[in-house]
């Protein structure tokens, strides 16, 4: 019968064998990890980027003259803005 492989009466010695079953399931999901990932690094973008100059900006003025008189009228550069 097949419940007599649970009978108490009966003695099983210790396991000789090694389950590898979960080894394998765990090696063949990394390789098809790997293969799917593999065409991924190596398709690339060519992206020209732009060179960077070492010259200085030179239409950048040494320094921002701001006011705010007590009328509440703003100066930039010393020409009125309007808000």
């Amino acid at each position: 019968m097949a419940m007599g492989s649970f009978d108490p009466r009966r003695h099983q010695g210790p396991m000789t064998e090694i389950n590898v079953v979960p080894l394998v399931d765990v090696m063949l999901v990394l390789l098809v990890i790997f293969i799917i990932t593999a065409p991924l690094l190596t398709h690339s973008v060519k992206v020209d980027l732009p060179k960077a100059s070492s010259t200085p900006n030179l239409t950048r003025p040494e320094h921002i003259e701001f006011a705010i008189r007590e009328n509440g009228d703003l100066y930039w550069g010393g020409e009125k803005v309007m808000m």
